[in-house]
């Protein structure tokens, strides 16, 4: 009898080490070969022009998989953040991805340009999670008890596929909405922060580039936060004390070049940094 049952879980954990990969993973590697050779990144929608969104998020997690080998979990960062960039996907919702520990930098930072196949410069902000959250926050109460700052954040997403022009939404998810690098200010107290009016204005090389208020639109922040930290959960990932949310592009995204680049977020404090 101890003889069959050593049989049958050896036959089992056998089984288990020879499984075939699944589709998910599959698309996965199409993405992560390339992308840790340090080359272009194919678009998986011309491998499968029927791939859902649902199934670009898996696909996503399969491939962040890979980077985590060598890499932790900084955060989590919303894509499409406006009704206007939803409307030229024809989607009514945000997507999500996953930050990154190595692309974690602190204001005065230098940045390399040489890094990037196409840099995108994005004036966001950001928010640091005070507490673990397990389950889905279903009121912006709830979501008040979790959050403990607010954070001026410069985003610098990568754009690294073959033919962007050609790019689907679902290639854009599965690529983990093209997450790279970002530049964080000083942090205020999120308690405080209130519904407080804020005036952004970024500058490279001393000239304007982006301006936006974001006047009495602290309550769709609010709402931004809570669709992302209930897509993360429902994608699998935990949310913990420390990590960033950021809540998508405000105004206008810039493509970057070399220079210095200065961010005043008025009372919120400013982000200087510089691409080389």
């Amino acid at each position: 009898m101890k003889l069959s049952l050593l049989f049958i879980l050896f036959t089992i954990s056998f089984a288990g080490c020879n499984q075939e990969p699944s589709p998910y993973e599959k698309m996965a590697k199409v993405i992560s070969g390339p992308y840790h050779s340090g080359g272009y990144v194919p678009l998986v929608s011309e491998l499968n022009p029927g791939l859902k969104i649902n199934e670009a998020y898996e696909i996503q997690k399969h491939f962040v998989r890979t980077i985590l080998n060598n890499d932790d979990i900084a955060g989590y960062k919303t894509g499409l953040a406006s009704k206007k960039a939803q409307s030229n996907y024809f989607v009514d919702n945000p997507i999500s991805g996953v930050l990154f520990k190595s692309g974690e930098y602190n204001d005065n930072s230098e940045i390399k340009f040489t890094e990037y196949f196409t840099m995108l410069v994005e004036t966001e902000l950001g928010f640091r999670i005070g507490e673990e959250i397990n389950k889905p926050i279903n009121n912006v109460k709830e979501l008040d008890s979790k959050i403990s700052a607010i954070i001026p954040v410069i985003e610098l997403p990568d754009v690294r596929f073959t033919e962007f022009k050609n790019s689907k939404l679902t290639d854009v998810v599965a690529a983990n909405i093209c997450s790279s690098k970002f530049v964080k200010g000083k942090e205020s107290d999120f308690k405080k922060s209130g519904s407080q009016d804020i005036d952004i204005q970024l500058k490279l090389d001393g000239n304007t580039i982006n301006t936006v208020s974001i006047a009495d639109s602290m309550e769709y922040q609010k709402e931004l936060l809570i669709w992302l930290i209930n897509q993360q959960l429902e994608n699998g990932w935990e949310i913990k004390p420390g990590q960033i949310l950021i809540t998508g592009a405000m105004g206008k995204i810039n493509i970057g070049r070399p220079g210095l680049y200065e961010a005043d977020y008025g009372q919120l404090g400013k982000v200087k940094f510089k691409v080389r």
